[in-house]
């Protein structure tokens, strides 16, 4: 450590001398007591969230009772400790900070200064598991790093960052797009982007600092019609942000060592779909695209499918997929499916002499839709407020497939709300029929093909009971990771207040998934992390398809 000498106030005596002291005639001054520190550095570098602990040592020439002394630490002109020796949680943004270490005399005030630097880095550029909460009504944003052990970094972004996050907080949407010239929806330093839908809006997050883009704060319908030509001016009025879809497309590493990458984001907004294709070429957007007959827009879609692309180049490690250009969407005002061809206008399911054929569902509002493990058919969740339906179609991929495969209803069956319910959050596995579901403080298993059928889902295949939760705690959200080895939900200890007002009580829990028996076995739990928590999501900072890495070998860091 190095040992550095300091003289009490000697600048403040050479400044203004005769201001603390008498002039006796005789220049008989006070001594000043002169202090040595030993155990400070002058530069420190530590990781977002590690602990930074600086033990001193205090000599003086007169005395060193270290209760005669006060002492403050300041970081970035802040003070950040009142003790001796220094203990913090590094919760800063990253970069350099100068930092102070402030000793006052209390006899006669008089300062003792020492500098120092600290670099920060980054915790948030690797794999992160995220919470979306409501905490004291408003939204924030808690982490736990992926890439090494370690605490929970709790509703970090107002302390860390100077400002709110916004309020009314709904759900998280991350790209992995990395092409800059489609900016605000991709950014080439970061491979993607974060975006945090509130009640102001899609706040845009880097998905390194986990914080604030400096050119902009939120993607607007403007953001989307600056894609388009300035006329005719687009209408983008009463955006409102409601639910976002981004699906990667195409994914490779070219020879040289560059990533290519395209994708698109479906948004529901304000009832109606706003669409951007995002890749290395294309510059395509729409806009406020509505429903006919003053259709509504659920806040909720899917592809016809989502199938893993064939490695066809012989210089290119391709792991993307291929993806229909049609999407499932439901108008909830008149209680029909819609579709929508590459993100263009909804349009009405017409058979081939154009008159409607599809059941209506008045009343229903879809609160789900996905993909299954089989193409072309999907899987969409309607509730009227007493009753949910778990309807099963056929979807055909875009205008070629729907001549030979149109629109079906195959079966459906109707569930009761104490089973599925408008607070009920679902997952569909990749490569087996089966929906997982969570229910208050219970998680489900379900077949759909059982729906064929008309049989209602029964299985419950995990319990917050089981892992000591009351009655009324509850999953408020869930996650399964890429390679559907585990299950992370997001749990309430709340009741039935929203604000997350009060101590923390959003839990984090660690479930290890079989996905062959379509099982779940409780790990650990993560208590009080989150205010009252919205949504969860694990944030992956690169695309591996399926969690393989490069040797193909599936890797979870959970």
């Amino acid at each position: 450590m190095k040992k550095i000498k300091l003289l009490s106030g000697i600048l403040l005596v050479f400044a203004g001398l005769s201001s603390c002291y008498k002039d006796k005639g005789n220049y008989d001054y006070t001594e000043l007591n002169e202090l040595t520190i030993n155990g400070l550095e002058s530069r420190y570098e530590r990781d977002q969230d590690d602990s930074l602990h600086i033990p001193v040592a205090l000599q003086g020439t007169q005395y060193a009772d270290t209760t005669q002394f006060t002492y403050e630490w300041e970081i970035g002109r802040k003070i950040v400790y009142t003790g001796k020796d220094l203990r913090m949680k590094v919760n800063l943004a990253v970069g350099e900070h100068l930092g102070r270490f402030i000793v006052t005399d209390k006899g006669n005030g008089i300062k003792a200064y020492f500098r120092f630097g600290l670099r920060v880095s980054s915790a948030t550029a690797g794999d992160l598991l995220l919470v979306l909460s409501n905490y004291n009504g408003q939204a924030e944003l808690s982490y736990k790093r992926l890439d090494k052990d370690g605490n929970f970094a709790v509703n970090y972004y107002r302390e860390r960052f100077g400002e709110m996050l916004g309020s009314g907080p709904r759900s998280i949407c991350i790209s992995y797009n990395s092409m800059a010239k489609q900016i605000p929806f991709a950014d080439d330093t970061t491979k993607g982007s974060l975006q945090v839908i509130t009640a102001e809006g899609m706040r845009l997050l880097d998905k390194n600092t986990m914080g604030p883009k400096s050119y902009l704060r939120f993607i607007t319908g403007g953001t989307f019609a600056s894609f388009l030509p300035p006329y005719p001016v687009q209408d983008v009025s009463g955006f409102e942000p409601q639910y976002a879809s981004y699906q990667l497309g195409m994914w490779n590493h070219n020879p040289y060592g560059g990533i290519n990458q395209d994708g698109r984001l479906l948004l529901i907004s304000g009832g109606a779909l706003y669409f951007n294709a995002m890749s290395r070429d294309t510059r395509l957007a729409y806009v406020n695209q509505k429903p006919d007959n003053d259709g509504y827009l659920a806040p909720a879609l899917c592809y016809a499918y989502v199938n893993n692309s064939q490695q066809t180049s012989p210089v290119l490690q391709q792991r993307g997929y291929d993806v229909s250009t049609y999407a499932l969407l439901y108008d909830n005002k008149n209680g029909k499916f819609l579709y929508s061809n590459y993100g263009r206008r909804p349009l009405t399911i017409l058979n081939k002499d154009n008159n409607e054929y599809l059941p209506s569902y008045p009343g229903y509002k879809m609160i789900y839709a996905s993909h299954t493990s089989t193409p072309n058919k999907c899987v969409a969740i309607l509730h009227n407020g007493t009753r949910a339906k778990i309807v099963y179609l056929t979807v055909p991929g875009n205008a070629t497939e729907q001549t030979n495969m149109p629109f079906a209803i195959n079966g459906e069956t109707e569930v009761s709300s104490s089973v599925i319910n408008e607070d009920s959050r679902f997952y569909t596995m990749t490569y087996s029929p089966y929906l997982l579901f969570s229910s208050g403080t219970r998680m489900y298993r379900y077949n759909i093909l059982n729906v064929l059928n008309n049989a209602a889902p029964s299985e419950v295949i995990a319990d917050l009971g089981a892992m000591g939760y009351s009655a009324s705690d509850k999953i408020n959200a869930f996650t399964v990771s890429r390679t559907e080895r585990n299950l992370l939900m997001a749990v309430s200890r709340y009741g039935t207040a929203t604000n997350g007002d009060g101590p923390l009580r959003g839990d984090v829990v660690k479930m290890t998934f079989n996905n062959s028996t379509i099982s779940l076995l409780f790990d650990k739990k993560y208590e009080s992390v989150s205010g009252n928590p919205v949504d969860i999501r694990i944030k992956y900072q690169t695309h591996q398809r399926d969690g393989i890495d490069k040797n193909g070998v599936p890797v979870d860091k959970i």
